[in-house]
């Protein structure tokens, strides 16, 4: 006797196909190849400054970006880009591409975003390409920006007719875990540590995701002037380990 899983509720991440599941677990890994390990989102000055020193200051840290910084614009404008790409709507996924170039802090972080996404969409393009892609690609490049790295991942996996809820929450599970690692490699941390940071992290990104799949266009902004400030200090830095 076989049951089906039990509905999702509405803004949460429903039942993931196993094929789809595989493909997540590959896109988001640390070893696609997009180069985030070379990007700190500014820990590393947060590091220098003193701001982030030990296990609890680098969740606090990167708690704060996830609900008040990129975390929460990237989580608004994917699902609004992977809703875009459902509807058939062009209008509306130029619309979050553009906001998505746009709301950066600084030089670094748009270069965080901008090459991840580009090599995104490229490795993905070049391996296994869902239906449609090329399609959408096209709409992003007639910007005349390059996608940010949660538009990108975002239109591919609505090509792949993914799970928006299940898709947005691997996308920022995958963002926090970059920035625990560059944290403890920086701080340092021993690995358990940084397992600790991603557990307490987790229900994090999950109110993050639910919230962003619900939100309006005007609940669209952050609120993290202080990692504003640290990647923006971080260009500066005399010595560093990271381009971000």
């Amino acid at each position: 006797m076989t049951t089906e899983a039990p509905a999702a509720a509405p803004g949460t991440a429903g039942p993931v196909d196993p094929r789809h599941l595989t493909r997540l677990l590959a896109w988001m890994s640390p070893g696609f190849p997009i180069g985030g390990y070379t990007y700190s989102h500014g820990i590393e000055y947060a590091v220098e400054a003193g701001r982030v020193r030990d296990r609890e200051s680098l969740v606090s840290w990167i708690e704060a970006i996830l609900l008040h910084g990129a975390g929460w614009t990237d989580a608004v404008l994917f699902a609004a880009a992977a809703r875009a790409v459902r509807r058939d709507d062009e209008a509306a996924l130029r619309w979050a591409a553009e906001r998505a170039d746009a709301m950066r802090g600084s030089s670094e972080l748009a270069l965080e975003s901008a090459a991840q996404g580009t090599a995104f969409l490229s490795t993905v393009g070049a391996t296994w390409p869902p239906v449609g892609l090329e399609r959408w690609a096209a709409v992003l490049a007639d910007t005349g920006r390059p996608p940010a790295h949660a538009v990108a991942v975002a239109v591919v996996t609505a090509c792949a007719g993914m799970d928006p809820g299940a898709a947005l929450c691997a996308f920022l599970h995958g963002f926090a875990a970059n920035l625990v690692s560059a944290g403890v490699r920086l701080v340092p941390l021993g690995q358990t540590d940084g397992q600790r940071a991603i557990a307490r992290l987790d229900p994090v990104l999950h109110r993050v995701a639910s919230d962003a799949l619900a939100a309006d266009p005007a609940d669209l902004g952050s609120r993290a002037p202080l990692v504003d400030w640290a990647a923006m200090s971080h260009e500066t830095q005399y010595t560093r380990l990271f381009r971000s």
